[in-house]
């Protein structure tokens, strides 16, 4: 071929490869600062203001803490808005640590600026900003149409009182004090950022342009010299192949060799492909396996359920893992083999099979279930262990033999009414069976005092709860139960005992356990006086109700003796059932 034809075609070459390149090197410069770079602006604008109301949420958090020891009688209000403003006025963000908050109210009055404390304390309705804007009377606007959102206006800098700067804030309001909380962004700081980010794209941009021209130069250059490779790269093809197929080979080798028995079937189930490690797990030859179901060999008894399970995996057509198949061995030995597949598909994307592993699991499973019944023994080791207690703090006190059981049943009954989970109502189960340990330190004189205790034995008696408390709290149980047995006998309004908690400080369980105590206490025989009858004590949890006592657990407690026949007189041992 003459020279001036092979320049020619190499230029044309030459051109076709540096045509697109510098396409994409314009596509790539036009794409970055006409959309990536207005976006990312846009999203540095959005994080930004993010930031500002995330940081005045968490100031206005403060001011719900101060107001909760407010209500809560620990602070006067006035100590805790003096406390709050305090804390919120020295808080500081940002560069230099010069961002801050300000609390206004909604006359409005500036309660507290830490830049401006010429204006603390003082009605700035009409204080305007350079443009006249009425700053504070458009940010209680904002508050009283939206309880919280965004201003824009111009405010001095920082802590510099002689530069003026557009601002952009975020308010909200807290109603219980009557007031509005603030901090916000310098429109400069955000417009400094993006310059900042636009000059560093250009930079980049200026890089991988000079990057991408170099190496488009390259690939010209070797384009030309792509000819020359042809032949060595028809050469190698040959030793590639002959390479490929020792590969092959080498696979084959893992697959044939690993622990696993690896499979493929079709998308009927039915087995394509058989690794000989199926002989080690099963017993049967790869060909034995061939065109039968995965799961022809379950055991009979499993058969049909494993059989449904697996169709219905193969029905999904995505990948599975840990589907266990019990399966007979050709010798009738019960293999548990854990299956774990993916999805073949075909050209046309539609599902031609699974191609998987299958690993012996059988004595995992074993251990598994010498585990489960190991928990089993301990449980009812447990059981063992509460009905011993219970019964030891019963047998002091004949009077009231059997209330403990019988509070545990009602107890654990509404728990189930108002839908508590199972789990938790093992924790009140046992909670309720020892609620009453502590009154096996009482004097037994005391327990079958046929008047009422004085005031001093009334004081040492209330004293039960405490040291049930202390008896319990050693014991490492899954659920609180010592903290349900200390506080069975407070109540909502803090009129209970030992610690007068109210309302969320006491645990569901003890609400739960005081309503259930208190209906079987007073329908039930006492020393020093007889059963007051069940009408009688459904009264006492009615007039309770929301006060004293759970209301949810008072409903359920009534609906469950007068509408669905709970007997509370009957307890679990009387028919030889135990306590449990």
């Amino acid at each position: 071929m003459p020279e001036k034809q092979l320049q020619r075609i190499s230029s044309t070459i030459s051109f076709r490869i540096a045509l697109p390149t510098f396409l994409t090197i314009l596509l790539f410069v036009i794409t970055i600062f006409s959309i990536a770079l207005p976006q990312l602006e846009q999203s540095l604008l959005n994080r930004k203001q993010e930031m500002i109301m995330e940081l005045t949420e968490t100031a206005w958090s403060l001011l719900e803490d101060y107001h909760a020891r407010e209500l809560r009688g620990e602070l006067s209000p006035d100590e805790a808005k003096r406390r709050a403003i305090l804390r919120i006025g020295k808080l500081r963000y940002g560069p230099g640590k010069k961002d801050y908050f300000w609390i206004n109210d909604m006359t409005p009055v500036m309660i507290m600026h830490p830049y401006r404390p010429d204006i603390e304390g003082k009605d700035v309705a009409t204080f305007e900003d350079p443009n006249l804007k009425n700053i504070l009377t458009k940010i209680v606007e904002v508050v009283r149409q939206q309880e919280a959102g965004f201003v824009d206006y111009e405010w001095q800098w920082k802590d510099e009182t002689q530069r003026i700067a557009p601002k952009i804030s975020y308010v909200k309001g807290y109603e219980p004090w009557g007031w509005v909380i603030g901090t916000g962004m310098y429109s400069d700081d955000v417009k400094a950022e993006i310059a900042a980010i636009r000059n560093h794209l250009a930079a980049v941009s200026a890089g991988i342009l000079v990057i991408i021209s170099l190496l488009a130069l390259y690939s010209i250059r070797q384009s030309v010299l792509a000819d020359r490779e042809r032949q060595r790269i028809f050469a190698e093809r040959g030793r590639l192949m002959k390479s490929l197929e020792m590969s092959t080979e080498r696979f084959r080798n893992l697959i044939e060799t690993t622990s696993d028995w690896i499979w493929e079937i079709d998308r009927d189930g039915r087995c394509t492909y058989s690794s000989p490690r199926v002989e080690n797990l099963l017993g049967f030859e790869p060909e034995e396996i061939l065109h039968a179901p995965l799961t022809a060999f379950a055991a009979p008894g499993q058969a049909a359920a494993i059989n449904a399970a697996f169709t219905k995996l193969l029905a999904a057509g995505k990948p599975f893992n840990g589907f266990e198949i019990t399966s007979l061995g050709k010798d009738g030995r019960v293999v548990v083999l854990e299956c774990n597949a993916v999805p073949i598909f075909d050209e046309r994307g539609q599902l031609a099979g699974y191609r998987g592993v299958a690993r012996d699991i059988t004595e995992r499973k074993t251990a598994m279930e010498i585990l489960r019944k190991s928990r089993d023994d301990l449980h009812a080791s447990l059981e063992e262990t509460v009905a011993s207690l219970a019964s030891a703090a019963e047998k002091r006190d004949p009077y009231t033999a059997g209330h403990q059981q019988r509070v545990e049943r009602l107890a654990c009954a509404i728990a189930r009414e108002i839908g508590y989970p199972e789990d938790k109502i093992e924790g009140l189960h046992i909670a309720a069976l020892l609620h009453d340990i502590g009154k096996i330190t009482l004097p037994s004189e005391y327990l079958a005092k046929p008047t009422r205790l004085s005031t001093e034995e009334k004081a040492l008696f209330k004293l039960h709860p405490e040291v049930g408390y202390d008896i319990l709290k050693r014991i490492h149980f899954p659920w609180p139960v010592a903290e349900m047995v200390l506080q069975h006998h407070e109540h909502l309004d803090g009129t209970g005992y030992p610690r007068g908690l109210k309302d969320d400080e006491i645990l569901l369980e003890a609400n739960i356990l005081a309503v259930a105590d208190v209906v079987e206490a007073m329908s039930s025989h006492r020393p020093y006086r007889p059963s007051l009858g069940i009408d009688i004590a459904l009264d006492e949890i009615r007039a309770g109700r929301g006060i004293r006592y759970h209301a949810a657990s008072v409903d359920a407690c009534i609906d469950l003796i007068l509408e669905k026949g709970f007997d509370l007189s009957y307890t679990r041992d009387e028919d030889g059932g135990g306590v449990g």
